[in-house]
């Protein structure tokens, strides 16, 4: 794993006496008189080693490190490949340590001098990536001794984890396929609970390995959204919502189950029964 080490280093001068032979003695020329700058020596640098922890790949690391109170002032942003990095700090105090992983961009560190301009930083659904997402997490940290920080990612799971088909005898639905509709289109990358719809899109559809015949197929088909956790879903946060199609005997029919709420970096599996309608279906 490749590490970044951000050394900050101080250099003294170095005042080297010429040596000279008298009478066979070695003596060490006297320095000139004129007054000798004092150089204040950066003794306090101490390393620091920072870790991410994660569920999936970490490509990109950039960490920001804050001082913990009054203005909560950035003390520095590195930037690494991969999932830890070194660097120095200027004293022992603790410090606030944010992570983000997997930024496909470079951040502005003018405009995050503070602790709180975190909050403004959002993420657009669609430039995610589900095999390396973007991740975030914050920590603690007191110079001189590791700090691991778990990250979560903004992106949600929807596993398909099971269809049955309850129509009659050998009926066979055929080319089920599955999509998300309104997915939330960006997210506070920071934030942890209070996502509301914004630009909401629709994923394409996904067609199911197999038509769904006697026995219970576990596709293990992946949908991904970002999260939509408020509460009472409205025409102005609508809950997103899963749609199954397929066809029985030619004639096409659609399930859809609104999956509410979703939280950030959450896992659903879901489980389908197709039914004729007036049999139970919803």
């Amino acid at each position: 794993m490749e590490k970044l080490k951000i050394l900050l280093m101080t250099m003294l001068p170095l005042l080297a006496g010429a040596c000279r032979s008298i009478g066979g003695k070695a003596e060490i020329d006297t320095p000139s008189p004129e007054p000798v700058p004092v150089v204040k020596q950066d003794s306090t640098l101490i390393e620091c080693r920072l870790i991410a922890l994660a569920d999936y790949p970490i490509r990109s690391l950039d960490i920001f490190i804050y001082n913990p109170d009054g203005l909560k002032d950035l003390v520095a942003h590195v930037r690494a490949e991969g999932a830890d990095a070194t660097l120095s700090l200027p004293d022992s105090l603790p410090k606030t340590v944010a992570m983000v992983a997997n930024a496909p961009g470079t951040f502005n560190s003018d405009a995050l001098k503070h602790f709180d301009s975190l909050d403004a930083l959002v993420f657009r659904f669609s430039d995610d990536d589900p095999t390396a997402p973007l991740m975030s997490g914050m920590g603690s940290l007191v110079p001189g001794e590791p700090a691991r920080v778990r990250l979560t990612p903004l992106l949600c799971t929807i596993i398909i984890a099971g269809v049955t088909n309850y129509y009659e005898g050998d009926t066979l639905a055929e080319n089920p396929r599955v999509w998300l509709e309104s997915i939330n289109g960006e997210a506070g990358i920071f934030k942890q609970y209070g996502f509301a719809v914004k630009d909401p899109s629709s994923s394409r559809a996904v067609y199911l390995p197999c038509d769904i015949g006697l026995y219970t197929q576990y596709p293990g088909t992946r949908l991904f959204c970002y999260p939509n956790d408020l509460p009472d879903p409205n025409p102005g946060n609508p809950a997103t919502t899963l749609f199954m199609q397929y066809e029985i005997e030619g004639e096409t029919q659609t399930l859809s189950l609104a999956l509410h709420p979703i939280s950030r970096g959450e896992t659903i599996p879901v489980e389908l029964a197709l039914r004729p309608y007036g049999a139970g279906r919803p």
